[in-house]
């Protein structure tokens, strides 16, 4: 939904998650994205000019065309559908607007497919913005409002998961990227993120599996949810893989400002070649320290785990999940200094 939320969907698409549908309320925003046309739903009740950063009128558009929607996800998504995902920027006209209405339809469509549990099967990516942008009152006041609004459904259980990518921290975090690279970078690696997740939980290990019930409990809980991954060095350390666990939490381009310890449950994912695995004393002590030093930074949450062998990596990395987790308070209120 709307420019940004597109541009985090045409990354999943990209990777093939083609069952992608893109909501906005301006043509020029859909035609920049690369998706088949019938993919495309614009909301053009207003012209075709966009929703101005005008959120109430962007939702007052798309609920009247709630069953349009509807249709378009029949058409797009068909029956074999595990999860949902609404992508928006939650300070733009057509992201933040429409997200209500999208969760209402996209719970309906669980629903007419006959899927229960549909609380647990909606959730959202949203994108924080940068300081720069939230220097407009406008602006900070959108993203203020719908930030509380949607961290009170995720706690309530009424999405899951909701996931919050900070602009602004990962503006912090890759000060080089030019301005070509900057979007593509966050969308990509959020999306391939949940790509890796998505492929070991359905992948076979000779030594611990992250299995889809496993996966799929992690996305079910009420509340945020933070992804991270991180390269490990100096294997023979005992305690490299924690601290590469710690820096996960720390560098992910998520929100940061999170009580890790609300968290309700949690996974890591060890990936490692065969040369590792075979030559690197004492490494089995220093992974299972790791996946201990998680649940302990989680106070105690159920930490999933997983190992898995990649021949073709000449390298160890730790893909960390965390989910239940209250919402950043100090972030979402810090938008309220830009307020008039």
């Amino acid at each position: 939904a709307g420019q940004g939320g597109g541009r985090m969907a045409k990354a999943f698409y990209d990777m093939g998650y083609t069952k992608t549908v893109a909501v906005n309320t301006a043509r020029s925003d859909l035609n920049g994205l690369d998706i088949p046309e019938e993919q495309k739903f614009l909301v053009d009740e207003h012209g075709e000019q966009g929703a101005g950063k005008d959120q109430a009128k962007a939702q007052a558009a798309i609920e009247r065309k709630e069953q349009e929607v509807f249709n378009l996800f029949r058409e797009v998504f068909g029956t074999n559908v595990d999860r949902i995902l609404i992508c928006l920027g939650v300070s733009g006209g057509s992201g933040g607007g429409t997200v209500n209405t999208l969760i209402k339809v996209a719970k309906k469509y669980f629903t007419y497919i006959g899927i229960e549990d549909v609380d647990e099967r909606v959730g959202v990516v949203a994108s924080l913005p940068t300081a720069g942008e939230s220097a407009s009152p406008t602006v900070a006041k959108n993203a203020h409002a719908r930030m509380t609004q949607l961290c009170g459904l995720a706690e309530k259980g009424k999405i899951a998961p909701l996931i919050m990518v900070d602009n602004e921290k990962i503006k912090k975090l890759y000060p080089k990227l030019t301005v070509k690279k900057f979007w593509k970078t966050i969308n990509n690696t959020v999306a391939g993120l949940f790509h890796v997740f998505n492929v070991l939980a359905n992948k076979d290990s000779e030594y611990t599996t992250f299995d889809a019930t496993d996966y799929d409990s992690i996305m079910r809980q009420s509340g945020c949810m933070i992804m991270g991954v991180t390269s490990v060095k100096n294997l023979e350390n005992e305690t490299a893989v924690s601290n590469a666990l710690k820096k996960n939490l720390e560098k992910t381009l998520l929100a940061e400002g999170f009580d890790l310890t609300t968290a309700t449950g949690a996974a890591c994912i060890v990936v490692g070649g065969e040369v590792i695995f075979e030559e690197t004393v004492g490494l089995m002590d220093n992974i299972e320290f790791g996946f201990d030093t998680l649940a302990a930074l989680t106070g105690g949450a159920m930490v999933h785990r997983g190992i898995y062998e990649d021949a073709a990596r000449d390298k160890l990395v730790t893909y960390t999940l965390v989910s239940g987790l209250k919402r950043p308070a100090k972030r979402i209120e810090g938008l309220k200094k830009f307020l008039k």
